[in-house]
């Protein structure tokens, strides 16, 4: 497995000094716009493997500002193993986000801060070992370390895309860790979901930051994922989270001036020769059983 290696990237360098102090038996499985920057460069270091836009078709691969880290649903509903996490945690020197507790931690790094979000997909027949709570996942007996669940993330745990990455912890030391990544289906349905939670909030840009990421997303679709994710589409077609995903696109992204399109031009990354039309079109597929992708 080719390595991609990330040295300049200060979450990256967080998230293997993080990997390097939990259970070796714990998934590191980074969504948000870290995991999209991850497959970006990996895809650029392996310019053989073949996606569904060309790479020099695509925004450049932008940094983050947080680790958006889930946690398998078997961990959450575990309190034996969420402590290691939380002693980890604490190790490191996080500390507690007031306004998210116990789900989101920060550590002060460099000028800035590293943010460290814990989430979780549906939770499945697991659901009845923990406290019925509609925003979070606390595992009985609590332990002071909680994970926001994201009930949009169907099919998070399967298929994921698994990536060798190296950098350097904080000592100067190299270290690799293996991470995986959502698969597109997913990944398209937390931000589509995103974007139409942040597309009229002036503090969140508008959702333009999803905009450009959901045209990623589509553009990265590899040909060695492409077979998972027609399973998956078929298999989560009926699914109240894929309607209303199928909702947004129809009603931001196909109108010629739907807000999606808009907030994608609008993105400082947004290239000239962005193929909305493309784009959409190809979403949409990604969403129906029925369709072809790459047609």
């Amino acid at each position: 497995m080719t390595v991609v290696t990330l040295d300049e990237s200060p979450l990256v360098s967080a998230l293997l000094e993080l990997g390097a102090s939990l259970p070796r038996d714990l998934i590191l499985c980074i969504g948000g716009g870290l995991g999209l920057y991850i497959k970006q460069i990996y895809l650029r270091e392996n310019p053989r493997i073949k996606t569904l836009f060309r790479l020099d078709q695509l925004p450049a691969a932008r940094t983050t500002e947080d680790i958006d880290l889930f946690l398998q649903a078997d961990v959450v509903t575990s309190s034996d193993r969420m402590r290691p996490i939380r002693a980890a945690l604490d190790e490191l020197g996080y500390q507690v986000v007031d306004s998210a507790r116990y789900m989101q931690f920060y550590k002060d790094w460099g000028p800035g801060e590293v943010k460290i979000d814990l989430l979780v997909g549906p939770l499945g027949q697991l659901a009845d070992r923990v406290p019925n709570d509609p925003r979070r996942v606390k595992p009985r007996p609590s332990v002071g370390l909680h994970a926001s669940k994201v009930e949009e993330a169907i099919a998070i745990e399967q298929h994921q895309i698994e990536i060798t990455l190296s950098g350097r912890l904080p000592s100067g030391e190299r270290r690799e860790a293996n991470v995986r990544i959502p698969q597109a289906f997913t990944y398209l349905l937390m931000k589509l979901n995103a974007f139409a939670d942040q597309l009229d909030n002036p503090n969140k840009k508008l959702g333009r930051h999803h905009a450009i990421d959901l045209y990623r997303i589509v553009g990265m679709l590899m040909e060695s994922e492409d077979r998972a994710v027609r399973e998956l589409v078929r298999q989560y077609a009926e699914h109240d989270e894929v309607a209303k995903a199928r909702s947004i696109v129809r009603e931001h992204f196909m109108p010629d001036d739907g807000k999606g399109r808009l907030r994608s031009r609008e993105h400082e990354l947004a290239r000239d020769d962005l193929d909305l039309d493309r784009f959409v079109h190809e979403m949409e597929a990604l969403l129906q059983p029925s369709r072809e992708l790459g047609g």
